[in-house]
């Protein structure tokens, strides 16, 4: 009986696990919206400041899940006014942005031009009051109560840090395989992903 109730309780961890990280969030639309412009080779920077951004906010997740298991109400308070800020930002960036034709521009225009992209990937994860929940839900509700090892709440990071990373990945490979379809349609993808972020910010609330 305890064997199966554990069991349960991992499967609904690696559900949980999943099915947060591909549903649509700002992660995925801003890799989705990078890859569909420029494509997946030009995006590299933008999807690497993400992996590293994630990586590190769910490595912090797992230090401070205890620490901040008595005030963390009141930090979310603030970080979630901050993210929806920056949700709705990167929304009209969305908007106000131009099919970019990658094949009129040399290769150091465009590396020049989106190395920047690291950063906004980067520190998007440290305002993403989904990953932060979804890291510390995480380890607070499943891996805690069970290992208290070091070596294994690292591992689950990683494990943690794989699905999210990979989930984006997917995103990322839909946009650059739909490219060209999506280019023809480029106002309409654009409000209905600036429309996505909007309702991300908005689910912040709720």
């Amino acid at each position: 009986m305890v064997n199966f109730t554990k069991k349960t309780m991992w499967i609904s961890f690696f559900i949980y696990s999943v099915l947060t990280e591909l549903l649509p969030g700002s992660n995925n639309i801003l890799a989705l919206n990078s890859t569909m412009a420029i494509g997946y080779k030009r995006s590299k920077f933008l999807l690497w400041g993400i992996y590293a951004g994630f990586t590190s906010v769910i490595f912090l997740s797992a230090i401070f899940t205890e620490m901040l298991s008595g005030s963390w109400s009141e930090i979310f308070n603030y970080l979630r006014y901050l993210g929806a800020a920056y949700l709705v930002y990167l929304a009209w960036s969305v908007v106000k942005s131009k099919p970019l034709h990658v094949n009129n521009l040399s290769e150091e225009h465009l590396v020049s031009n989106h190395k920047s992209d690291f950063w906004k990937g980067f520190f998007l994860q440290f305002v993403n009051v989904k990953i932060i929940i979804y890291g510390i839900t995480a380890f607070s509700s499943f891996v805690l109560p069970n290992y208290q090892s070091i070596l294994i709440i690292i591992c689950f990071s990683l494990f943690l840090s794989f699905i999210g990373s990979f989930a984006t990945f997917i995103w990322a490979i839909t946009g650059q395989q739909l490219n060209t379809f999506l280019n023809k349609h480029f106002l309409l993808v654009n409000r209905v992903m600036a429309i996505l972020l909007i309702y991300c910010a908005i689910s912040l609330f709720f």
